[in-house]
């Protein structure tokens, strides 16, 4: 786990969602958390972008409008990765 300090210098994350799409995480940003797909197989296209920090109990609702075929599992999982940016609790 990384402490505050290194969060902090750190530019942004990528975690991925699966082989196409990815979250970038950047807790330094107004709008925290992005994501974003692959077009074409190389481009990549925001899909939306969310201030996770604040807003981090609406996200399960976010991900699952961009995803609606995507388990509740899974966004658990994937908020597991996330919170450790924002020093909340996994």
């Amino acid at each position: 786990m990384l402490t505050m300090i290194e969060q902090q210098t750190r530019n942004d994350v990528q975690i991925s969602i699966d082989d196409s799409t990815f979250i970038t995480v950047v807790p330094s940003a107004v709008y925290n958390l992005e994501v974003w797909e692959y077009v074409d197989g190389s481009r990549p296209h925001r899909m939306g972008r969310m201030d996770y920090k604040f807003n981090r109990d609406s996200f399960a609702g976010f991900i699952y409008r961009l995803f609606p075929g995507v388990d509740f599992v899974k966004i658990h999982d994937l908020q597991k990765q996330i919170n450790p940016f924002f020093d909340f609790e996994v």
